[in-house]
């Protein structure tokens, strides 16, 4: 069974903007309030997680610099170099089948060509007990409105809903293991105005109530029964790096019928 396409198409000259765009809003008070509560759930959750072999991809290359003592190596993919990250098509890594012990979608999903073929290029880098921890944007919240009323650059993420994510994650071998939210304070400009809805997202947070700006999914890969052998040799298959090209997203307010 195949992963549904729902979408529409942009170039990947203008999702290179757009990330470049969202990258800047990362220093905004909103920005400062989203990484810090996602680095809060990465340090509860990642120390769940075992191996050697650590890739990220998606928004905010900063994320995991606190946690890269967890995992022996990290990798940081990307469309485009710079601060060390590796070059990478989102639909053709260069790592092994099998040969990861976690991947971070952060954000990817959201900023991508083809979710679906992202999510499947990351699933066949994991190994079997392996996992992926994924961000998203939640299009059932504050946030999500900003998404479906065309304001700023929230009317292009994706803005995948969990749900949908979590059926994908399923047919690709996956089990989900944990949940969280956060971000329940709409992404306001006012430092001021976020502060006095700090009881807000207090509330929310503490019993887990659904509407969070963001989501994020601890997902593993089932060993159906067996066990697993892992890939041997190098876990990068070849030296050379596979070249960006230019390519178009299939991807826009996918959760409309």
């Amino acid at each position: 069974m195949e992963i549904p396409e729902v979408s529409r198409s942009i170039s990947q000259d203008d999702l290179l903007r757009l990330l470049e765009v969202a990258r800047a809003w990362l220093d905004s008070p909103a920005g400062h309030m989203l990484l810090e509560a996602e680095r809060e759930v990465m340090r509860a959750h990642l120390s769940r997680c075992f191996g050697q072999h650590l890739v990220q991809y998606g928004l905010a290359p900063a994320l995991l610099d606190e946690e890269r003592s967890v995992l022996r190596n990290h990798w940081h993919l990307d469309l485009s170099a710079g601060s060390g990250a590796i070059p990478a098509e989102e639909s053709q890594w260069p790592f092994s089948p099998q040969s990861l012990d976690v991947v971070v979608l952060h954000h990817g999903l959201d900023f991508c060509l083809t979710p679906r073929s992202l999510l499947r290029e990351a699933s066949q880098a994991v190994r079997a007990g392996g996992h992926m921890l994924i961000f998203g944007f939640n299009p059932w919240s504050f946030w999500g409105a900003n998404h479906f009323t065309g304001r700023g650059w929230f009317s292009e993420a994706g803005f995948v809903s969990p749900a949908r994510l979590t059926d994908w994650l399923e047919l690709l071998g996956f089990a989900v293991e944990k949940r969280v939210d956060g971000c329940y304070r709409p992404p306001l400009d006012s430092e001021a105005w976020l502060g006095r809805l700090q009881r807000l997202e207090s509330f929310a947070g503490k019993h887990q109530l659904p509407g969070g700006g963001f989501y994020f999914l601890l997902a593993r890969r089932q060993m159906l029964g067996t066990t697993p052998r892992r890939e041997r040799g190098m876990v990068f298959p070849a030296l050379t790096l596979p070249p960006l090209v230019a390519g178009s997203r299939r991807t826009h307010k996918r959760n409309r019928k």
